[in-house]
Protein backbone atom coordinates (compact mmCIF):
# COMPACT_ATOMS: atom_id res chain seq x y z
CA UNK A 1 0.00 0.00 0.00
CA UNK A 2 1.39 2.84 -0.97
CA UNK A 3 2.07 6.11 1.63
CA UNK A 4 -0.13 9.42 0.73
CA UNK A 5 2.98 11.91 0.33
CA UNK A 6 3.48 14.69 3.03
CA UNK A 7 2.04 17.95 2.61
CA UNK A 8 5.66 19.40 2.72
CA UNK A 9 6.94 17.07 -0.11
CA UNK A 10 3.63 18.25 -2.18
CA UNK A 11 4.72 22.01 -1.59
CA UNK A 12 8.32 21.38 -2.85
CA UNK A 13 7.19 19.42 -5.85
CA UNK A 14 5.28 22.43 -6.56
CA UNK A 15 7.73 25.13 -5.91
CA UNK A 16 10.13 22.69 -8.38
CA UNK A 17 7.42 22.92 -10.85
CA UNK A 18 6.62 26.77 -11.05
CA UNK A 19 10.52 26.92 -11.04
CA UNK A 20 10.33 24.95 -14.13
CA UNK A 21 7.47 26.58 -16.12
CA UNK A 22 8.31 29.91 -15.11
CA UNK A 23 11.18 29.50 -17.76
CA UNK A 24 8.73 28.52 -20.78
CA UNK A 25 8.07 32.02 -21.81
CA UNK A 26 11.92 32.24 -21.86
CA UNK A 27 12.24 29.12 -24.39
CA UNK A 28 9.67 30.34 -26.40
CA UNK A 29 11.22 33.61 -27.39
CA UNK A 30 14.36 31.80 -27.85
CA UNK A 31 12.94 29.17 -30.11
CA UNK A 32 12.55 31.00 -33.46
CA UNK A 33 9.74 29.07 -35.01
CA UNK A 34 5.71 29.26 -35.57
CA UNK A 35 3.70 29.30 -32.42
CA UNK A 36 1.62 26.43 -33.34
CA UNK A 37 5.03 24.39 -34.38
CA UNK A 38 6.70 25.21 -30.23
CA UNK A 39 3.26 23.67 -29.85
CA UNK A 40 3.17 20.41 -31.18
CA UNK A 41 6.99 19.95 -30.23
CA UNK A 42 6.34 21.00 -26.94
CA UNK A 43 3.59 18.74 -26.17
CA UNK A 44 4.53 16.27 -28.66
CA UNK A 45 7.81 15.24 -27.08
CA UNK A 46 5.98 14.66 -23.40
CA UNK A 47 4.03 12.66 -25.20
CA UNK A 48 6.36 11.03 -26.96
CA UNK A 49 8.02 10.37 -23.13
CA UNK A 50 4.96 9.49 -20.84
CA UNK A 51 2.63 7.34 -23.26
CA UNK A 52 5.03 4.71 -24.23
CA UNK A 53 5.73 4.29 -20.38
CA UNK A 54 1.71 4.32 -19.96
CA UNK A 55 1.38 1.47 -22.09
CA UNK A 56 3.88 -0.48 -20.78
CA UNK A 57 3.54 -0.12 -17.16
CA UNK A 58 -0.07 0.63 -17.53
CA UNK A 59 -1.80 -1.12 -20.10
CA UNK A 60 -4.43 -2.84 -17.85
CA UNK A 61 -5.27 0.20 -16.32
CA UNK A 62 -5.71 1.71 -19.63
CA UNK A 63 -7.67 -0.90 -20.44
CA UNK A 64 -10.39 -0.41 -17.46
CA UNK A 65 -10.89 3.05 -17.60
CA UNK A 66 -14.40 4.43 -17.58
CA UNK A 67 -15.63 5.93 -20.09
CA UNK A 68 -16.14 9.44 -17.97
CA UNK A 69 -12.89 9.08 -17.27
CA UNK A 70 -11.46 9.05 -20.58
CA UNK A 71 -13.76 11.96 -21.58
CA UNK A 72 -12.47 13.79 -18.70
CA UNK A 73 -9.06 13.24 -19.68
CA UNK A 74 -9.61 14.29 -23.67
CA UNK A 75 -11.34 16.81 -22.67
CA UNK A 76 -8.42 18.38 -20.64
CA UNK A 77 -6.23 17.53 -23.45
CA UNK A 78 -8.11 19.58 -25.48
CA UNK A 79 -8.10 22.22 -23.42
CA UNK A 80 -4.30 21.91 -23.06
CA UNK A 81 -3.96 22.14 -26.78
CA UNK A 82 -5.86 25.66 -27.60
CA UNK A 83 -4.20 26.84 -24.08
CA UNK A 84 -0.76 26.81 -25.64
CA UNK A 85 -1.63 27.99 -28.96
CA UNK A 86 -3.38 31.08 -27.69
CA UNK A 87 -0.64 31.91 -24.90
CA UNK A 88 2.53 30.80 -27.40
CA UNK A 89 0.83 32.67 -30.24
CA UNK A 90 0.61 35.99 -27.30
CA UNK A 91 4.23 36.31 -27.46
CA UNK A 92 4.97 37.35 -30.45
CA UNK A 93 2.41 40.45 -29.40
CA UNK A 94 3.04 41.45 -26.57
CA UNK A 95 5.60 41.24 -23.41
CA UNK A 96 6.52 38.51 -21.30
CA UNK A 97 5.25 40.42 -18.08
CA UNK A 98 1.76 40.98 -19.81
CA UNK A 99 1.40 37.26 -21.25
CA UNK A 100 2.47 35.37 -18.13
CA UNK A 101 0.35 37.32 -15.80
CA UNK A 102 -2.98 37.94 -18.04
CA UNK A 103 -2.44 33.79 -18.46
CA UNK A 104 -2.80 32.96 -15.03
CA UNK A 105 -6.21 34.25 -14.53
CA UNK A 106 -7.30 31.06 -14.38
CA UNK A 107 -8.02 30.64 -10.90
CA UNK A 108 -10.84 33.71 -11.44
CA UNK A 109 -12.25 31.83 -14.07
CA UNK A 110 -12.38 28.74 -12.15
CA UNK A 111 -14.52 30.59 -9.22
CA UNK A 112 -16.66 31.63 -11.58
CA UNK A 113 -17.67 28.49 -13.32
CA UNK A 114 -18.05 26.40 -9.50
CA UNK A 115 -20.23 29.52 -8.97
CA UNK A 116 -22.23 28.66 -12.01
CA UNK A 117 -22.40 25.17 -11.75
CA UNK A 118 -23.41 25.06 -7.98
CA UNK A 119 -25.54 27.44 -8.99
CA UNK A 120 -25.51 29.67 -5.90
CA UNK A 121 -25.30 33.42 -5.58
CA UNK A 122 -21.58 34.58 -6.09
CA UNK A 123 -20.30 35.03 -2.75
CA UNK A 124 -18.22 38.74 -2.11
CA UNK A 125 -15.11 37.01 -2.25
CA UNK A 126 -16.06 35.88 -6.02
CA UNK A 127 -17.16 39.24 -6.55
CA UNK A 128 -14.52 41.18 -5.28
CA UNK A 129 -11.98 38.60 -7.50
CA UNK A 130 -13.45 39.42 -10.57
CA UNK A 131 -14.10 42.84 -9.84
CA UNK A 132 -9.77 43.31 -9.23
CA UNK A 133 -9.12 41.12 -12.30
CA UNK A 134 -11.12 43.06 -14.74
CA UNK A 135 -9.66 46.39 -12.95
CA UNK A 136 -5.98 45.45 -12.80
CA UNK A 137 -6.52 43.81 -16.79
CA UNK A 138 -8.31 47.41 -18.13
CA UNK A 139 -4.78 48.56 -16.70
CA UNK A 140 -3.31 46.54 -18.29
CA UNK A 141 -5.05 46.90 -21.49
CA UNK A 142 -4.85 50.52 -21.75
CA UNK A 143 -0.70 50.55 -21.61
CA UNK A 144 -1.01 47.80 -24.13
CA UNK A 145 -3.37 50.14 -26.14
CA UNK A 146 -0.98 52.72 -25.92
CA UNK A 147 1.91 50.98 -26.99
CA UNK A 148 -0.47 49.94 -29.93
CA UNK A 149 -2.70 47.32 -31.09
CA UNK A 150 -0.51 43.98 -31.43
CA UNK A 151 -0.04 44.07 -27.87
CA UNK A 152 -3.86 44.36 -27.01
CA UNK A 153 -4.22 41.79 -29.31
CA UNK A 154 -1.09 39.95 -27.59
CA UNK A 155 -3.49 40.27 -24.43
CA UNK A 156 -6.44 38.98 -25.49
CA UNK A 157 -4.77 35.62 -26.64
CA UNK A 158 -3.06 35.03 -22.99
CA UNK A 159 -6.30 35.74 -21.45
CA UNK A 160 -7.89 33.20 -23.83
CA UNK A 161 -5.05 31.18 -22.69
CA UNK A 162 -5.87 31.58 -19.12
CA UNK A 163 -9.26 30.40 -19.84
CA UNK A 164 -8.28 27.12 -21.62
CA UNK A 165 -5.89 26.91 -18.78
CA UNK A 166 -8.65 26.70 -16.33
CA UNK A 167 -10.56 24.02 -18.46
CA UNK A 168 -7.44 21.95 -17.95
CA UNK A 169 -7.16 22.18 -14.68
CA UNK A 170 -10.61 21.25 -13.37
CA UNK A 171 -11.26 18.73 -16.13
CA UNK A 172 -7.37 17.01 -15.16
CA UNK A 173 -8.92 17.49 -11.20
CA UNK A 174 -11.96 15.46 -12.47
CA UNK A 175 -10.20 12.75 -13.90
CA UNK A 176 -7.48 12.21 -10.88
CA UNK A 177 -10.47 11.73 -8.57
CA UNK A 178 -11.88 9.16 -10.47
CA UNK A 179 -8.73 6.94 -9.53
CA UNK A 180 -6.69 7.33 -12.71
CA UNK A 181 -3.10 7.14 -11.92
CA UNK A 182 -1.11 10.56 -12.85
CA UNK A 183 0.87 8.33 -15.48
CA UNK A 184 -2.29 6.72 -17.31
CA UNK A 185 -3.69 10.81 -17.07
CA UNK A 186 -0.78 12.14 -18.49
CA UNK A 187 -0.91 9.94 -21.49
CA UNK A 188 -4.40 10.46 -22.45
CA UNK A 189 -4.21 14.04 -21.95
CA UNK A 190 -0.77 14.64 -23.77
CA UNK A 191 -1.43 11.73 -26.71
CA UNK A 192 -4.18 13.73 -27.28
CA UNK A 193 -3.11 17.52 -27.25
CA UNK A 194 0.14 16.41 -28.89
CA UNK A 195 -2.17 14.41 -31.57
CA UNK A 196 -4.18 17.81 -32.25
CA UNK A 197 -1.34 19.90 -32.32
CA UNK A 198 0.45 17.77 -34.91
CA UNK A 199 -2.42 17.37 -37.00
CA UNK A 200 -3.21 21.46 -37.07
CA UNK A 201 0.99 21.97 -37.92
CA UNK A 202 0.49 19.22 -40.54
CA UNK A 203 -2.77 20.83 -42.25
CA UNK A 204 -1.55 24.07 -42.47
CA UNK A 205 2.25 22.98 -43.78
CA UNK A 206 4.47 24.76 -41.26
CA UNK A 207 8.01 24.07 -41.57
CA UNK A 208 9.42 21.69 -38.90
CA UNK A 209 12.89 21.03 -40.44
CA UNK A 210 15.83 23.29 -41.18
CA UNK A 211 15.35 25.52 -38.01
CA UNK A 212 18.31 26.11 -35.92
CA UNK A 213 19.50 24.04 -33.30
CA UNK A 214 19.12 27.10 -30.92
CA UNK A 215 15.23 26.84 -31.44
CA UNK A 216 15.10 22.66 -30.98
CA UNK A 217 17.18 22.88 -28.12
CA UNK A 218 14.63 25.63 -26.77
CA UNK A 219 11.72 23.31 -27.83
CA UNK A 220 13.40 20.43 -26.29
CA UNK A 221 13.72 22.05 -22.75
CA UNK A 222 10.33 23.24 -23.20
CA UNK A 223 8.91 19.74 -23.06
CA UNK A 224 11.33 18.15 -20.95
CA UNK A 225 11.57 20.97 -18.37
CA UNK A 226 8.22 23.11 -18.60
CA UNK A 227 5.68 20.53 -19.62
CA UNK A 228 6.96 17.14 -18.19
CA UNK A 229 8.44 18.50 -14.89
CA UNK A 230 6.64 21.75 -14.75
CA UNK A 231 3.02 20.58 -15.73
CA UNK A 232 3.73 17.31 -14.54
CA UNK A 233 4.30 18.22 -11.11
CA UNK A 234 1.17 20.42 -11.08
CA UNK A 235 -1.08 17.20 -12.39
CA UNK A 236 0.18 14.90 -9.44
CA UNK A 237 -0.14 17.52 -7.10
CA UNK A 238 -4.01 17.73 -8.04
CA UNK A 239 -4.41 14.28 -6.33
CA UNK A 240 -3.63 16.04 -3.09
CA UNK A 241 -5.05 19.69 -3.71
CA UNK A 242 -7.91 21.29 -5.41
CA UNK A 243 -7.11 23.07 -8.81
CA UNK A 244 -7.46 26.85 -7.07
CA UNK A 245 -4.66 25.86 -4.41
CA UNK A 246 -2.75 24.97 -7.13
CA UNK A 247 -3.21 27.87 -8.94
CA UNK A 248 -2.70 30.54 -5.75
CA UNK A 249 0.68 28.42 -6.08
CA UNK A 250 1.41 29.54 -9.57
CA UNK A 251 1.17 32.78 -8.78
CA UNK A 252 4.43 33.06 -8.59
CA UNK A 253 5.36 32.39 -12.16
CA UNK A 254 4.34 36.22 -13.57
CA UNK A 255 6.38 37.31 -11.19
CA UNK A 256 9.48 34.86 -11.62
CA UNK A 257 8.67 34.99 -15.43
CA UNK A 258 9.57 38.90 -16.03
CA UNK A 259 12.69 38.99 -13.85
CA UNK A 260 13.77 35.76 -16.01
CA UNK A 261 12.71 38.24 -19.17
CA UNK A 262 14.53 40.98 -17.54
CA UNK A 263 17.70 38.94 -16.81
CA UNK A 264 17.87 36.88 -19.98
CA UNK A 265 16.65 39.78 -22.28
CA UNK A 266 16.64 42.94 -21.13
CA UNK A 267 12.67 43.52 -21.55
CA UNK A 268 12.01 46.15 -19.14
CA UNK A 269 8.23 45.62 -17.76
CA UNK A 270 5.75 48.23 -18.75
CA UNK A 271 4.58 50.68 -16.40
CA UNK A 272 0.98 50.00 -16.70
CA UNK A 273 2.03 46.11 -15.84
CA UNK A 274 4.02 47.10 -12.65
CA UNK A 275 0.71 48.77 -11.71
CA UNK A 276 -1.85 46.20 -12.97
CA UNK A 277 -0.22 43.08 -12.08
CA UNK A 278 -0.74 43.27 -8.17
CA UNK A 279 -4.27 44.19 -8.49
CA UNK A 280 -4.54 41.19 -10.86
CA UNK A 281 -2.70 39.02 -8.14
CA UNK A 282 -4.85 40.09 -5.38
CA UNK A 283 -8.28 38.47 -7.60
CA UNK A 284 -6.28 35.78 -8.15
CA UNK A 285 -5.64 35.19 -4.83
CA UNK A 286 -9.29 35.77 -3.60
CA UNK A 287 -10.41 32.97 -6.67
CA UNK A 288 -8.22 31.12 -5.46
CA UNK A 289 -9.44 31.33 -1.94
CA UNK A 290 -13.06 31.10 -3.07
CA UNK A 291 -12.94 27.87 -4.66
CA UNK A 292 -11.00 26.21 -1.93
CA UNK A 293 -13.89 26.98 0.38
Amino acid sequence: MSERPSTASAIAVLLVALLAVSHGSIFVRVADAHPFVISAFRVGIAAAVVVPLALALRWRELTALSRRTLLYSAGAGCFLAVHFVTWISSLNYTSIANSTVLVTLNPVWIAIVMTIATRHRPRGMVIASVGLSVAGGAIIGYGSAGAGGSSLFGDGLALLGGMCAAGYLMLGRLARRNGISLLSYLALCYGISAGLLWALVLVMKLPITGLSNETYAAMIAMALLSQLIGHGGYNWSLKLFSPGFVAVCLLGEPILASIFGLLYFGEAIPVATLVGAPVIMCGIYLGARAELR
